[in-house]
């Protein structure tokens, strides 16, 4: 084992964390990009189903829009800015408040809401397991940076006390 001088550890430090972080970076992206489909198809489904529930219950209806709209831009902005940590906490409520909306609709009767509790449909099953998958995948990129800075730092003095 060789012991390093003080100015070549840092440097050895800095290498060590950068070969680490470097895949973590496009694994981090790919996971946003999925996330943004993940939301997109939701408000897609919104959208589509919007005719529908404005017919049947009308403040039902505008409550899809709103979805659809809130989606639209929650995933717009996570590919404008796919390394803002924000947003996967705002697409993680997102999802997770359409997935608790929904099952207090299909269980409960909602004051306000004539025809409560609705009938479980096959594409509200299908949204609710695509909006699962986001948030599955939003909660990954809120958790897991921290647990990866903490294993890169720990490989990082690996590889400085080997070297």
């Amino acid at each position: 084992m060789r012991h390093l001088n003080t100015l070549q550890e840092p440097r050895a430090l800095a290498s060590a964390r950068t070969a680490a972080a470097a895949p973590t970076t496009s694994t981090r992206t790919k996971r946003t990009g999925l996330l943004a489909v993940a939301v997109a198809l939701s408000a897609g489904i919104h959208a589509a189903l919007v005719p529908e529930h404005l017919q049947e219950m009308p403040p039902l209806g505008y409550a899809f829009i709103a979805a659809a709209l809130i989606g639209s831009v929650l995933a717009w902005a996570l590919v404008s800015r796919p390394r803002d940590r924000r947003l996967p906490l705002l697409a993680a409520l997102f999802c997770l408040g359409q997935i608790g909306t929904w099952a207090l609709f299909v269980t409960l009767p909602v004051p306000g809401f004539t025809g409560t509790p609705e009938s479980i449909e096959t594409i509200a099953v299908v949204s609710k397991a695509i909006e699962a998958l986001g948030a599955a995948l939003a909660l990954s990129l809120i958790t897991f940076p921290a647990l990866r800075r903490w294993r890169g730092s720990r490989r990082a003095r690996a590889v400085a006390q080997d070297a």
